[in-house]
């Protein structure tokens, strides 16, 4: 990937340099395709007029380094990646303009947790697909889904190359992967029974999610080779602390965190965890983590100021303006936080500033104004 100047920033952000100011890479597709009157549909589905939108957005309100994460042109392999199927925007009946959401349901039953490590996980998981994508089923259903996903990962490379050519970077790309317990959680089972699971069913599901494993790796280094960004989005929710006890933390979810991201860094691949909820408990146990290698995103849930204090310079962290104050705050509330933020967190370096997880649609222009500012407002003191 050919260098440019905000990927400077963040390789500068990771090894806890200084350039001339904090890098910004918010989650701001959404905003900014509402913002510019784009539909959510047609962000999910056009690439190009999601750039359009987000030209316009920094126009208006300022450039960006970058976008952290963004779904736009993501909206068939949303539409197949996953065996529960999320709500699309404008398919089905859901509304264009309304933002896509997970569906909370199981689609799998405990019992078949034994069968992922005597069928392997690939062939499990297309069976499972297959019962919820009847264009999935057939001989060629598997090939339907490679075709799919090339094509829309051919419009996203478009999309980064256009917008790197105007120095906009992706941070991510279409680099997302899961561990198997948040796949588990989030794709497999509701949340009331994927914590029934842990009870009942800990050492099955155990099992499972070591042989799962190995095709979420194969997932995030392919993309990775396909994209050419070294980096790989891993995100986090359900093994918090807001979901999972210690112990089960401990046994459960830290080796498959330790696993996978010690994986993707010995390829020279930075992780960025993406931590929905709150981790605040959980962040001592963070410290086993390959140091300096990974970003440590969180989303307004969380005391980033606590980890700060607790990790110090292990990992460069990012975020972390709420999505609350985005939409119900003042343009001075943000310029304050986001001062903080600058402040306490990045002033030896070490910290990108984002939005805490996806920017609201509906966030106050002005305060996305005052958050991108920020950044050109509280310099670096080199």
């Amino acid at each position: 990937m050919a260098s440019t100047v905000a990927e400077e920033r963040i390789q500068a952000a990771i090894r806890f340099e200084k350039l001339d100011r904090i890098a910004i890479f918010p989650i701001i597709d959404m905003f900014a395709a509402r913002y510019a009157g784009v539909t959510q549909h047609e962000m999910l589905f056009d690439p190009r007029k999601a750039d359009i939108a987000l030209e316009k957005t920094m126009d208006d309100l300022g450039r960006i380094d970058g976008q952290s994460l963004s779904y736009a042109g993501f909206g068939r392999i949303l539409q197949l990646a996953f065996p529960s199927k999320p709500k699309i925007s404008g398919v089905d009946g859901f509304p264009p303009d309304e933002p896509w959401q997970f569906v909370e349901r199981s689609v799998m039953s405990p019992e078949e947790y034994g069968l992922i490590p005597q069928l392997g996980a690939a062939r499990w998981m297309l069976g499972k697909m297959r019962e919820s994508h009847p264009e999935l089923r057939g001989a060629l259903g598997p090939i339907r889904l490679l075709v799919v996903a090339l094509s829309s990962l051919h419009g996203i490379k478009k999309s980064i190359a256009r917008m790197r050519k105007k120095g906009v970077e992706s941070l991510v790309g279409p680099n997302l992967t899961f561990t198997p317990m948040e796949w588990i959680s989030l794709t497999l089972r509701s949340f009331n029974d994927f914590i029934l699971d842990l009870y009942r069913h800990s050492e099955e599901m155990k099992a499972a999610s070591r042989e799962m494993m190995k095709i979420f790796k194969q997932v995030g280094m392919s993309l990775v080779r396909l994209s050419g960004i070294p980096r790989v989005f891993l995100g986090g929710t359900r093994t918090s602390a807001s979901s999972l006890s210690p112990r089960f933390f401990e046994e459960l979810a830290l080796p498959e965190w330790l696993e996978i991201c010690e994986y993707f860094v010995a390829r020279g691949v930075t992780p960025l965890l993406h931590f929905d909820s709150d981790w605040t408990a959980f962040f001592p146990y963070l410290k086993e983590l390959p140091r300096r290698k990974c970003i440590l995103n969180l989303d307004g849930t969380s005391d980033i100021f606590k980890a700060k204090e607790v990790l110090g310079d292990h990992f460069c962290l990012m975020g972390d303006v709420p999505a609350s104050l985005l939409k119900l705050g003042e343009p001075e509330e943000v310029d304050a936080y986001c001062e903080r933020l600058i402040r306490e967190l990045g002033s030896d370096g070490g910290f990108i500033l984002s939005s805490g997880c996806t920017m609201p649609v509906d966030a106050k222009p002005e305060n996305v104004r005052a958050m991108i500012n920020s950044v050109y407002k509280y310099k670096f003191k080199i």
